[in-house]
């Protein structure tokens, strides 16, 4: 039933402003979504995983899932003609059947002798096959040509309990039995789709058992010395399990939509091929007027399911290759596999090792070179020629008008002292803790520091341990 452009104008000028501005909400999401992948996978972060060669196991699995749809394809007449699968022999299963009308360009209403006449002409040494046989003594009545048009030719050819050709009641004729027969190959080959799809999204099966990491690297931290080859060991083996675990919850991700997709195709197919209207053909005089509706049906078929296939081979590969969260994937990537999801607290866990084992190997440089320059009379001369000039300068600058009249300002109006005091005193408190201890008697109380006087030079001096002077 086709819809009036009316019809179809009234729908969007309705349904229009309410579904515009959701599709824009949602093109926005996944652009938004697709710039952080991309900043991730540039950053090299614990969410981007690694773009690693298929596995043996996997290249079969999806190599498998690439047949079955092949044959999909095949089996609805798409890749090869007709004549060219006859030649090259191929299986039933795996070829269009053959239209004994199309072939001898016959209307419906021909003959049996003359029908079978012309087939016999096209076969080598004008012999006809057994299965042309069976169907020379079945296709004797218009309505098991119908049925023929409906369910194809190894139904009405191969049924062992379809008895009559409709021809005489007292036959035993019945159209439900070709029904019941042709539903068997049906849902057969769908149930066959289902299980395929089942198996191949496996993550045991696709990516194999998930790799284990070394005792070492699960042990409790201990107080030792920053080993940078351990850690970057730990962190290549966590970023292996992350990548697994990743790759793993697309390929389960797909399961459920495919299997449900696969599901409602095969209930169309069985509902539509049960509810067809055949009589409608009775009516029809001429070849280009019949409605071949079990070759159509066919290639419909073929396409759906072998499409599917095709699809669910191409989005397993990205996830067991590594290559869901590539920048190149774009807004595709955001709709297939979604946000990325967070790193594992393992993998956390050791970024943030590795940044403290940064740290302090910036702080042991730092001290080093700090040390050096002390040690060394020209580096020390030098660091206090720089303050000396340092200190020079800003009291130079201090004492110029403008700055001035600008701390003047921003004492008198912008800035609280008191606050800004109270503010250091915490600080201080907090960085450096008080070092002044009450004295007992004469010296300090056992188990506590000493009082600490600091000196002009900014060098703490304990009390009774006097300086000694240099020559």
């Amino acid at each position: 039933m086709a819809i009036p452009w009316g019809t179809l104008k009234s729908l969007v000028i309705f349904f229009g402003p309410m579904l515009l501005p959701k599709a824009i909400s949602i093109y926005r999401q996944l652009k938004t979504e697709a710039s952080v992948r991309a900043q991730q996978s540039r950053q090299r972060g614990p969410s981007a995983s690694t773009v690693r060669p298929l596995t043996l196991r996997s290249a079969f699995v999806l190599s498998l899932l690439a047949a079955a749809s092949i044959a999909w394809l095949l089996s609805g007449g798409l890749i090869l003609p007709a004549n060219v699968s006859r030649a090259l022999h191929l299986p039933g299963a795996l070829r269009m059947p053959e239209n004994v009308f199309v072939a001898t360009e016959s209307r419906l209403q021909a003959p049996n002798d003359v029908l079978f006449t012309r087939l016999a002409a096209q076969r080598p040494g004008h012999m006809l096959t057994p299965t042309d046989e069976a169907l020379r003594h079945r296709l004797v009545s218009l309505e098991s040509r119908l049925l023929y048009l409906q369910y194809g030719p190894d139904t009405l050819a191969n049924c062992p309990f379809c008895g009559g050709t409709g021809v005489d009641a007292s036959t035993n004729f019945s159209a439900i039995s070709y029904l019941y027969y042709a539903m068997i190959d049906l849902v057969a080959a769908h149930l066959a789709n289902l299980v395929l799809i089942a198996v191949v999204t496996s993550p045991l099966l696709l990516l194999g058992r998930k790799g284990k990491s070394s005792p070492s690297s699960a042990a409790a931290p201990q107080v030792t010395p920053i080993n940078v080859d351990s850690f970057d060991s730990h962190s290549h083996d966590s970023a292996a399990d992350h990548a697994y675990d990743v790759a793993a919850t697309h390929i389960r991700r797909w399961r459920t939509p495919t299997s449900i997709l696969a599901l409602c195709i095969a209930a169309l197919d069985v509902y539509v091929t049960a509810s067809y209207d055949r009589g409608a053909n009775a009516r029809a005089t001429r070849l280009a007027d019949l409605d071949l509706f079990y070759w159509s049906m066919r290639t419909y078929r073929g396409v759906a399911c072998g499409g599917i296939l095709a699809a669910l081979a191409g989005v397993l590969y990205l996830a067991a290759s590594g290559h869901h969260s590539s920048p190149r994937l774009g807004l595709l990537g955001v709709v297939l596999f979604g946000a990325l999801p967070p790193p594992s607290p393992a993998h956390r866990v050791t970024a943030i090792t590795r940044g403290l084992a940064g740290v302090k190997s910036k702080l042991s440089a730092g001290a080093i070179v700090k040390n050096t320059a002390q040690r060394d009379t020209d580096l020390r001369a030098r660091t206090q020629a720089y303050w000396a000039r340092e200190v020079m300068l800003v009291a130079e600058a201090m004492e110029e008008r403008e700055v001035i009249e600008g701390v003047n300002n921003a004492l008198q109006n912008r800035i609280d002292i008191q606050r800004i005091a109270r503010d250091a005193e915490v600080y201080a408190q907090t960085v450096v803790p008080s070092l002044a201890v009450p004295m007992s008697g004469g010296g300090p109380i056992s188990g506590q520091q000493p009082q600490v006087v600091v000196s002009r030079a900014s060098t703490p001096v304990a009390p009774g341990n006097q300086p000694t002077k240099r020559r």
